[in-house]
């Protein structure tokens, strides 16, 4: 229950918890204390307005006077020092409080389209470095109006960026597509396939050219012909020994075989190059020098026979 009393100063009319009955109060409009009636003494007795006494059952609010709601009236203390206007002037600053915080806060004004170009082109000549450092450096924006903005800014850059790469692009015709296409297609099947069959054939090749080109002798068989010149007045080295086949008969087929001489007069007979030694039979033996003019050998040499079986070393004395 509530008790509703009227300042006898001021005639403000006041409303007191019941709970409060009995304690001295103050007036928070005009400071006047009085002690705060109770309930039943309030309604049945007389009240003192302005130090006149009248009595009322029930006492009604004047229209224009001050009237505290019942949520916004604060608890009063028991302590004879409580002022009820110190309560008062807190709940007036914290309406003021809440009124500076729903103010609107008022932004600048948007930039227009032209701003913005003349932006972004001025921004395109400056070092991306700089630009880099800036943009870390930059403060961060709280406002939801500025980030509007520079949202709508980034945004229309972006458009106006793209279009222009679009119109500094080269354009492809259909032809040259086509074409290009054509030649991806064809690179993609000589790395899958034309190389590796191109690998293989060149193998074929290089193996059917070696096999046609290798050393292959199909003659008389060989001998092993060794020897060495031997001279008291004419340097042995250098020399062209040959043995000259002793005609056989028609069926002898044999061809000459030579040698040359080392520094101690030294030789081994070739017969066909690279195959050394001599068929078998009876040769003729000619010493030639350096300058190709045959040399004298000693009389009585003998005729060399070239045997498959015994040991062919031969001395040629000049």
């Amino acid at each position: 229950m509530t008790i509703r009393y009227t300042c006898r100063s001021c005639e403000s009319v006041l409303k007191i918890k019941e709970e409060k009955a009995g304690t001295n109060g103050k007036c928070p409009k005009c400071k006047t204390e009085f002690v705060i009636p109770f309930p039943a003494e309030y309604n049945d007795i007389e009240v003192e307005v302005y130090g006149v006494a009248k009595a009322s059952s029930h006492v009604d609010a004047p229209v224009d006077h001050v009237d505290m709601p019942i949520e916004l009236t604060p608890e009063i203390s028991d302590n004879q020092d409580f002022d009820p206007q110190d309560v008062l002037n807190g709940l007036a600053a914290a309406g003021r409080a809440s009124a500076v915080r729903s103010t609107p806060v008022v932004t600048d004004k948007k930039p227009s389209v032209a701003e913005l170009m003349r932006d972004f082109n001025s921004g395109k000549k400056k070092d991306r470095t700089r630009d880099s450092a800036s943009e870390v450096s930059r403060p961060v924006t709280t406002g939801v109006a500025e980030q509007t903005v520079g949202t709508a800014a980034n945004v229309l850059s972006r458009t106006y960026q793209q279009k222009r790469d679009s119109a500094n692009a080269p354009t492809v015709s259909a032809k040259d597509a086509k074409a290009a296409e054509h030649r991806a297609l064809l690179l993609e099947f000589l790395m899958k396939k034309a190389v590796p069959i191109a690998a293989a054939v060149a193998l074929l090749l290089y193996g059917y050219i070696w096999y046609t080109a290798r050393d292959v002798y199909n003659g008389l068989p060989l001998c092993t012909v060794t020897g060495k010149v031997v001279s008291q007045t004419t340097p042995v080295e250098g020399l062209r020994v040959l043995f000259l086949p002793v005609a056989g008969g028609l069926e002898d087929k044999r061809s000459s075989a030579e040698g040359i001489t080392t520094q101690d007069g030294s030789f081994r007979l070739i017969y066909e190059i690279p195959f050394e030694g001599a068929p078998e039979g009876k040769y003729d033996i000619v010493v030639l020098g350096p300058s190709g003019i045959p040399l004298r050998l000693v009389e009585g040499t003998p005729t060399f026979t070239v045997s498959a079986t015994g040991k062919n070393d031969f001395e040629i004395r000049l």
